[in-house]
Order: C-alpha cells, then sequence, then structure tokens
C-alpha cells in the first residue's frame, strides 16, 4: 500500500535505538525514512556516508530523520 503525494502515510510502529518510533507521534512535522538493508555492511556505510555529506540538506528540511533496516535492534 503506497501513499500517494499528499496523502497521509499509513501509521507503523517499530522498537529503535532510541525507544519506540511511531509515525503518528510525528503528524504534522516533516519525517524523512532512510531504508537501508543492515548495519555493518559495505551498502550501509556507503549510504549513510552520503547522508553524512548531505547532513545541512535535512537541517533545512527541519525534518525527523529516522533509519530503518530489517535487522535487529541490537
Amino acid at each position: 500500500m503506497a501513499a500517494k503525494e499528499g496523502e497521509l502515510a499509513p501509521d507503523f510502529e517499530l522498537e529503535g535505538t532510541d525507544g519506540t518510533f511511531k509515525l503518528s507521534d510525528h503528524r504534522g512535522s516533516r519525517v524523512v525514512l532512510l531504508f537501508y538493508p543492515g548495519d555493518f555492511t559495505p551498502v550501509c556505510t556507503k549510504q549513510f556516508c552520503s547522508y553524512a555529506d548531505r547532513a545541512e540538506d535535512f537541517e533545512d528540511l527541519d525534518a525527523v530523520v529516522v533509519g530503518i533496516s530489517s535487522g535487529n535492534v541490537e
């Protein structure tokens, strides 16, 4: 189920390294979801380095930035 531009994204809740993240807790705010394959992989390192290189762009968005992978929280 994909949301179209202008529609609310479906709510979800995930356990994370900073506690539980629930999308609906951030309604009215910008949220950037960064999906990646898993921690400590070459793709992860390259992908997140590219985000770090553009940190100012994320700050300019005034957004909550959340990384999501299929790995476990540990």
